[in-house]
């Protein structure tokens, strides 16, 4: 499927979207973890956890942005 030509259905996007609020909300608790732990090896799980989330985020904010839903286009541009 060419990538300018994405369609989703509503099922699709609305696991896309509930990926996002969760991650979102557990990458918070994640940069509060990552800075009061003091174990070296336990933070790099951390870090790692948070540089996944934030590669995931962006490839939801793709094909959340191409399915041109535009009040989740205003959210997303407003994050």
């Amino acid at each position: 499927m060419d990538k300018q030509d994405l369609r989703l259905t509503s099922a699709e996007i609305g696991t896309l979207w509930g990926e996002y609020i969760n991650g979102t909300a557990v990458d918070i608790v994640n940069k509060y973890m990552l800075s009061i732990i003091e174990d070296d090896r336990i933070k790099s799980l951390f870090e790692e956890a948070l540089q996944l989330f934030n590669n995931q985020k962006k490839q939801i904010k793709f094909f959340l942005k191409k399915t041109v839903f535009l009040s989740l286009l205003v959210f997303l541009s407003q994050i």
